[in-house]
């Protein structure tokens, strides 16, 4: 049985395992691209705190 919503759907193993296959593929594919955009932001996240810190020292305290 495959659910798709809410109903299920009776199919041959092989299609359940495509069909899982798939999904995998763009769920991986999602979360490569949400690692590459954190890794972007905490790259932009680095430079800011840098520009903070040079402007006012040791007077500011950011989260690590």
């Amino acid at each position: 049985m495959l659910s798709l919503g809410d109903a299920f759907f009776e199919v041959s193993e092989e299609d359940a395992t495509e069909h899982c296959e798939n999904a995998l593929e763009k769920y991986q594919c999602k979360v490569d691209e949400l690692d590459a955009e954190e890794s972007e932001i905490l790259e932009k996240q680095a430079e800011l705190k840098k520009l903070l810190y040079a402007r006012f020292g040791k007077s500011i305290n950011l989260e690590e």
